[in-house]
């Protein structure tokens, strides 16, 4: 990957390719990140309100990158609809990526994970009246025969900034070496997922795109790297960061601790200066983090914390409490993604 030429990435980009024009007035606007939540009925009334009062605001699109219930819920219809029903509801488009809650623990709970894959792209995104990603512009990469399948894999322009999602998830990424099924799943997602990452920046680098915004679920340990499920996704993402040179961030969820760092090096140690990790806050703390994006901007994204307001705040006696100590443990970060 890491001597891979622009011009074969750029070869690539006819996988997939949509450029949104830019007009004078879209240069600089804001959406709003969540993920993680809700995890519970109260969180669910506080995760509502959230939306209710982000829809008074100005933001382009909401955010969300997966686990929309608890681990430990039934991964039902009915769950899975309601959260369809508020995102169908939202007056803006909704930008959403599927987390392991949604169907890789699923077997935990008596469900057939790969069954439920196949509801989740069936509800949430060959139904458009939910995301309604159609007036983002966004294009699919299901588009291509190859991959069909990939519904949940989609690509838009904003302001000439590109957003890419990619379904990478939390649990390993589905990678579950004592199950068939699983396996056969990853491996062929995962080579999805690194097509359409590797035609994604070939299109950011022939179009200058002054940033680019790549959206999972999965906390993939950019630190070091040790989980195998995520390994070729990391190896493709330094492939393009070596190449792209503008600033690149990452947004997901998935250890329910909000953070803004650096936290990806080359394979010989460099530090990535142009790449952020934002990690946006999850189950127990009910809040979203408002992303600023502007082209013109050398550094494009910057991030604000967004709260519910306490006029519009339910009454509640398990107050979420800020992400403050950061100097917890792994094991208790990993035991939060519950």
């Amino acid at each position: 990957m890491k001597n891979q030429s622009v011009v074969s990435l750029a070869m690539v980009a006819v996988l997939c390719g949509l450029h949104h024009p830019i007009t004078a007035e879209e240069t600089r606007f804001r959406f709003l990140a969540t993920g993680d939540a809700p995890y519970s009925a109260q969180q669910d009334t506080q995760y509502r309100q959230l939306l209710q009062q982000a829809a008074r605001e100005d933001f382009a699109f909401l955010l969300h990158v997966g686990d929309i219930k608890a681990q430990s819920e039934p991964c039902s219809d009915e769950g899975f609809e309601a959260i369809a029903s508020l995102f169908r509801q939202h007056p803006t488009p909704v930008v959403y990526t599927p987390g392991d809650n949604e169907w890789t623990d699923c077997h935990g709970v008596g469900s057939d994970p790969i069954e439920r894959l196949g509801r989740l792209r069936q509800l949430f995104f060959q139904d458009t009246s939910v995301l309604r990603l159609q007036q983002l512009g966004a294009r699919s990469q299901s588009q291509q025969a190859e991959f069909s399948r990939f519904v949940e894999n989609y690509r838009f322009t904003k302001a000439g900034i590109m957003f890419v999602v990619l379904h990478v998830c939390g649990s390993q990424n589905n990678r579950r070496i004592d199950d068939v099924p699983s396996m056969n799943e990853f491996a062929q997602r995962s080579a999805a997922n690194q097509a359409f990452l590797q035609a994604a920046f070939a299109e950011a680098i022939k179009q200058e795109a002054p940033g680019v915004a790549v959206i999972i679920h999965a906390n993939p340990d950019f630190e070091n790297g040790e989980e195998e499920g995520f390994h070729r996704f990391l190896e493709t993402m330094r492939g393009c960061l070596d190449q792209y040179r503008k600033p690149v961030v990452c947004i997901h969820g998935d250890t329910h601790y909000y953070r803004i760092d650096k936290p990806l090096k080359s394979t010989n140690g460099q530090l990535y200066l142009n790449f952020t990790r934002m990690e946006v806050f999850g189950s127990p703390n009910v809040a979203g983090v408002t992303v600023t994006v502007d082209r013109n901007d050398p550094q494009v994204f910057q991030y604000q914390p967004y709260y519910l307001e306490k006029s519009d705040r339910a009454d509640t006696t398990n107050k979420a409490a800020p992400a403050t100590n950061r100097g917890r443990g792994l094991l208790q970060r990993l035991l939060r993604r519950r």
